[in-house]
């Protein structure tokens, strides 16, 4: 099974990056994991502090392990990395291939870009449809003048409104 580790170590340990990123390695290939090549490393700023630190640098990296009774030993041993803020470990088979932050840009460039030539190549519609228009104006036209009916700026006396709820619920 195919399980992808994401974990957060803060900024202040980017000189022991190298190290930490071994140890991770060595801890699940100790247990039977094996590491596929892809790895993604981001430094961002975090949302909110998190064991005193501002900022952090994300990696992601996707690793395969056929005993899957392993994956407890490997969680316990990452709870215990004090170099780790924190982690997530999930099954990659519901997750989007990793990226790394330019690949996900220019995908984002690129749809972007296709949306604008589809959106430039459509059809421009019509303002006015003329023969609706003509046949919309020839119905308003037929429609019988009902001298009853009040323009909406006249108000309704006490009167008419009895005689429209009379025939409105028939009494």
């Amino acid at each position: 099974m195919i399980y992808e580790l994401f974990y957060l170590v803060g900024a202040s340990k980017e000189s022991e990056l190298d190290n930490i990123k071994k140890e991770v390695e060595k801890t699940v290939v100790d247990l039977g994991g094996v590491f596929l090549e892809k790895e993604t490393l981001e430094k961002r700023r975090l949302s909110y502090m998190v064991k005193k630190e501002n900022h952090g640098i994300y990696i992601a990296r996707r690793f395969e392990l056929e005993n899957t009774e392993n994956l407890q030993e490997i969680i316990a041993k990452l709870n215990l990395n004090g170099n780790i803020l924190r982690y997530i470990m999930s099954k990659a088979d519901e997750l989007p291939a990793l990226q790394s932050k330019e690949e996900r840009m220019n995908e984002t460039a690129k749809k972007e870009s296709n949306q604008k030539m589809r959106e430039a190549t459509k059809p421009i519609a019509k303002k006015e449809n003329a023969p609706v228009k003509k046949v919309i104006e020839e119905k308003i036209d037929e429609t019988p003048a009902n001298e009853e009916t009040k323009t909406p700026t006249e108000k309704m006396t006490d009167d008419d409104i009895d005689k429209k709820l009379e025939e409105i619920l028939n009494i």
